[in-house]
């Protein structure tokens, strides 16, 4: 498909601005299919383009939108470590020096957002002008109006915006904005050609009650926020059923909104096809099930982290075995043909034991339900910074330990989609690294190599070692030091520890 054809087959559901004197460019670094898959991504491009003081473009790594030559402001909506390489890709097509410090008033503000940067900025640095932690319905107006104001040329000027973290400025914390039940978001185009083809989304919940010890949803997000059914939910559906009947139900736990069965009722009523992000197990009955085989839904997927209830005791997952068990029997009775199990390997005090207690588990639930396809997603724990987990570090076992699984499973009839355990190496190392991580990202991309095994290269062994691996059992100062109030040290402090007292 031509570039081009993407753009002609959407569906814009607002009014785009194009008078206005602000030139922004919202840039998504990976493919249009990804990015406009994204609901944060499509909120952001809403936020500028609906702006009337603003004309804005879209840029994805397959796909851009004709932009002027002269731009005043990029964004980037960073959502995955790995893109980095396409961070650099595109600000040098678009021949912006990468280093921050290299720029002068003659190139645009550069601004990045997104759930990585928000956790830990400091490898991001030295190539963004402005990094937006938290939530960005809270701020994006306040930063045009400082741009159209300053544009680059007092970029100091950005700090007095709630949220907004300047590398270039001193600021001993920043505060995270945060958006209000009232801001939550809907679809802002109906994409056919995105990987949520032709679906209209609908943010259901925001943040995770749970509070699992790894999970950045929970913890970067918080509180958890529910929209009201009748004044957010209903009339946020009913405009997108004008545009398309695929409807997308998103959140990290979306079946914990106290009226969910409601919202699916209604949507079960306008013979909506639904589909829904990951379910708690302990929230699906037999009546979900049959509203969502109503709603053309096949397949469902929960996170269970581990077959082992001494380990989900540990990360806190609030998940005893029978839960697991009925939601699998209460989706083959009402018809679901497919339920994809999320989990980890190489958590944080781990053992081979529940490694056996995750086999045990998977294998079970396939005797007791022997029409349901069961598919076991298994990715290798990465610490993020911002949870109380931080502290740990990779384990280096956890590519043994997922091929023992692979070949324990899939005799027995179990699909293992498993994650590359080199990219997870590199993954963590972005998520816990410092400034001296931004600069090997920027070495590595120089030299053109986008192995996972390049880092280890670039680096002293110590400090490879020390990020990736290495659990902080005496940790001082984090590289996102800035980010942390006393309240939220002494509240990860408290977990962590929580869950140190229930290993032993």
């Amino acid at each position: 498909m031509k570039p081009k054809d993407f753009f002609k087959n959407e569906t814009l559901l607002f009014d785009r601005q194009s008078g206005g004197e602000l030139h922004v460019l919202n840039c998504f670094p990976n493919t249009y299919e990804v990015g406009m898959a994204s609901l944060a991504y499509q909120t952001i491009f809403r936020l500028y383009a609906s702006h009337p003081q603003t004309h804005a473009f879209r840029y994805f790594t397959n796909a851009q939108e004709f932009f002027p030559k002269e731009l005043d402001l990029i964004t980037f909506s960073i959502s995955w470590e790995l893109d980095f390489f396409n961070i650099f890709d595109i600000l040098q097509k678009l021949q912006i020096p990468i280093l921050a410090s290299e720029r002068d008033a003659s190139h645009p503000v550069i601004l990045a957002g997104g759930p990585v940067v928000t956790a830990n900025p400091a490898p991001w640095a030295k190539y963004f002008d402005l990094i937006a932690i938290g939530d960005s319905e809270a701020n994006t107006n306040l930063i045009i109006e400082k741009c159209i104001q300053f544009r680059r040329n007092d970029l100091a000027a950005y700090i007095d915006i709630p949220g907004i973290y300047v590398p270039s400025a001193k600021q001993e914390f920043i505060e995270r904005a945060k958006s209000s039940n009232k801001e939550m978001q809907v679809s802002s185009v109906i994409a056919p050609d995105s990987v949520w083809q032709d679906t209209g989304l609908v943010e259901v919940v925001r943040s995770c009650p749970e509070m699992c010890r790894f999970c950045l949803a929970s913890y970067l997000a918080l509180p958890f926020r529910t929209p009201d059914l009748e004044g957010d939910l209903i009339p946020k559906t009913k405009m997108l059923l004008e545009h398309t009947k695929n409807i997308g139900l998103l959140g990290a736990s979306v079946t914990q909104h106290p009226e969910f069965i409601d919202l699916l009722k209604f949507l079960v009523d306008q013979k909506a096809k639904i589909q829904v992000s990951s379910m708690r197990a302990s929230t699906v009955t037999r009546e979900m099930c049959e509203l969502l085989v109503k709603g053309n839904s096949k397949n469902i997927t929960i996170a269970i982290e581990s077959g082992s209830q001494r380990l989900r005791d540990i990360i806190n997952k609030k998940l005893p075995e029978e839960y697991i068990f009925s939601a699998a029997k209460a989706a083959s009775e009402a018809g679901i043909k497919q339920i994809k199990l999320y989990g980890m390997v190489g958590l944080p005090h781990e053992t081979d034991e529940d490694i056996e207690a995750t086999k045990d588990l998977l294998m079970r639930l396939k005797n007791n339900n022997k029409t349901l396809k069961i598919i076991w997603g298994c990715s290798i724990f990465t610490p993020k910074a911002q949870t109380p987990f931080q502290d740990y570090g990779v384990d280096a076992k956890a590519s043994d330990k997922l091929k023992n699984l692979i070949r324990a499973l899939k005799p027995h009839g179990i699909e293992v989609r498993d994650e590359s355990y080199s990219w997870a190496e590199v993954q963590a190392l972005i998520s816990r690294g410092d400034s001296s991580v931004g600069e090997i990202m920027l070495k590595a991309y120089q030299m053109k190599n986008t192995g996972a095994n390049i880092y280890r290269k670039l680096m002293s062994p110590e400090d490879y070692r020390y990020f990736v691996f290495e659990n902080w059992e005496e940790k001082t100062e984090y590289p996102w030091h800035m980010l942390l109030s006393d309240a939220q040290k002494r509240v990860l402090e408290s977990h962590k520890q929580d869950a140190l007292a229930k290993q032993q």
